[in-house]
């Protein structure tokens, strides 16, 4: 994904004059070409990353269209103050991009792991909250957010392949359907989405049909498109690679409880209100032992289904 952000804002901005890449000191190698032809919206402003997003406010409120980019627990809760008021506050037009979300950084521990990004940031008033799926998606993103008014937040892992679905337009707020099913839903969001496409292939086996539903855009959610799952479904797993507070699967839970003539029965996976203390480059290998591979999303829908 980081490699699709840097060759989109380089599109981006040769379409767009206005949109400028600040960085926190952090991928001058793979921006050199970024660089070399843009130098002028090109600001490197260091570890200093209060200062990036308040500097990135100003020059949105002169017209200017500022993406904000380095690693996620930096450009979200190391400068949660600066977002609030300098860009929410004043809806600046600032989009935040913060790479090598969740566990993304296996060997680097909690200063470089983001299991809250989601929860803090949907909090905020005027903000917008993406979290793409894969590096096509990504691409999809950026000038969805290059083109919306306003404070947008995207969420990047670090690594992943293009998933081979049938994509339609890229709306913001308006999720994906990758897969129909008569029985059950898993709603996944970023990496997750993968994991769920897998899972659905196996419970087919099972003679449990999923519907398989991106959730690109976590705020505004497809609340329509919850809701109606809700009504059809006999039961809804969620899996993210975020906390199970105040992310993905909080925010479903919302929707689904405003219905409770529904009998839907629903599941969040997540990290369960705890810091990653596994240190890995395998990545897969640190979703294993937190529950959250496929086999395990499986196993949580087998169960609830036949609950």
């Amino acid at each position: 994904m980081r490699d699709s952000y840097i060759n989109s804002i380089y599109k981006a901005t040769k379409q767009n004059s206005n949109v400028l890449c600040i960085v926190g000191d952090i991928g001058a190698f793979l921006l050199r070409h970024y660089i070399k032809d843009f130098p002028s919206n090109y600001f490197n402003l260091g570890a200093a990353e209060a200062n990036m997003v308040g500097v990135a406010a100003g020059l949105a409120m002169s017209g200017k269209i500022p993406f904000v980019y380095t690693i996620t627990p930096f450009v979200t809760a190391r400068c949660y103050e600066q977002i609030k008021l300098d860009v929410c506050y004043n809806n600046a037009n600032v989009k935040l991009v913060g790479v090598g979300s969740g566990v993304s950084y296996g060997t680097m521990g909690s200063t470089h792991h983001s299991l809250e990004d989601i929860a803090i940031m949907r909090a905020l008033p005027n903000m917008v909250v993406i979290s793409p799926s894969d590096p096509l998606e990504v691409e999809e993103a950026v000038f969805a957010a290059m083109k919306y008014k306003g404070p947008v937040y995207i969420r990047l892992t670090l690594t992943a392949n293009s998933l081979d679905y049938n994509r339609g337009k890229f709306e913001i707020g308006k999720a994906r359907i990758l897969k129909k099913g008569d029985d059950a839903a898993i709603i996944a969001t970023g990496d997750m989405v993968r994991t769920a496409m897998d899972a659905a292939e196996v419970l087919k086996k099972d003679n449990i049909n999923c519907y398989v539903i991106n959730i690109h855009t976590i705020k505004p959610i497809d609340e329509i498109l919850i809701k109606k799952l809700s009504e059809k479904c006999k039961a809804i797993v969620s899996i993210e690679e975020h906390s199970t507070i105040g992310g993905l699967g909080s925010t479903v839970a919302s929707i689904i409880s405003q219905y409770p003539k529904n009998k839907t029965r629903y599941k969040i996976m997540g990290f369960n209100d705890v810091f990653c203390k596994e240190y890995s480059r395998d990545k897969l290998k640190i979703l294993e032992e937190y529950g959250l591979s496929t086999k395990h999303l499986v196993k949580t829908m087998f169960s609830l289904y036949n609950s």
